[in-house]
């Protein structure tokens, strides 16, 4: 009889122990995936409303980038230069292939027109130097060492003949060059000679510092002219010296 009592004293006991440990697991099971179930589900709700708010809705759109205001400039080719007065001044350098003197202020003239210019004048010494040094590179690569180059001027009103002196015998035609900041003359120049035609032209001489006379030079060039300076000279005799010919025009900037 004691026995028996012991053995269901045992049995009751051992039960009592499995029923509480499955139910310890079993709670603690659930209660860890009630946990990430919320825990997902609040993940969920966040992540949703993140992308509604912001991944899906409209951009604004970007500002135009501003156009550059447009300037006046010159074709390609031209010299550019600002001038006192604002305006933009382009001068282009023309090199004809003449080598015997056939070539007139007025070919010239008629060279300028055609591509839609004038025979420019020179506003002030940085205008007469550029062309000039450009001119000179030109006629050393064709092996020359010396040219007379046309511009746009005419002799004032009783100054064909006799010189008015070095700023009051020309004047420059083409519009928009003004004063006489630009005419820097060789030496004696402009001189008094009485040349044929009814008015006078004044050309530039491009000369090496190298220069030597050759058979149609006058070796006083050498001593009366440098780079860049004025000669008063006929406007439409044949052949015309130096006889290389180049000339230089000129027309305004336009926008771009």
């Amino acid at each position: 009889m004691k026995v028996w009592i012991l053995i269901l004293l045992f049995l009751s006991s051992t039960l009592a122990i499995i029923v509480q440990g499955e139910g310890k697991g079993g709670g603690g099971h659930h209660g860890s995936a009630s946990s990430s179930e919320a825990s997902s589900s609040e993940e969920h709700g966040h992540g949703h409303g993140h992308g509604n708010g912001h991944g899906h809705g409209p951009r604004p759109p970007r500002p135009p980038r501003p156009t550059p205001a447009p300037r006046n400039e010159c074709d390609a080719g031209w010299m550019r230069f600002e001038r006192p007065n604002g305006i933009i001044w382009c001068i282009f350098l023309g090199v004809p292939n003449i080598t015997n003197g056939a070539y007139s202020q007025h070919d010239a003239q008629v060279a300028c027109v055609a591509i839609g210019a004038t025979l420019t004048g020179y506003q002030n010494d940085n205008e007469r130097m550029t062309v000039a040094n450009e001119a000179l590179k030109r006629l050393t690569s064709m092996g020359g060492q010396v040219a007379g180059l046309w511009l746009g001027n005419t002799n004032n009103d009783g100054c064909r003949v006799a010189s008015c002196g070095p700023f009051t015998t020309f004047r420059w035609i083409d519009g928009y060059t003004t004063g006489v900041a630009g005419f820097k003359w060789g030496v004696g120049e402009p001189d008094g000679n009485d040349w044929p035609g009814t008015t006078a032209c004044a050309q530039q001489f491009i000369i090496s510092p190298n220069f030597v006379a050759g058979p149609n030079d006058y070796a006083s060039w050498k001593t009366h002219f440098v780079n860049g300076d004025l000669d008063k000279y006929q406007c439409a005799y044949y052949p015309a010296y130096p006889f290389t010919r180049f000339y230089a025009c000129g027309k305004l900037g336009v926008k771009k």
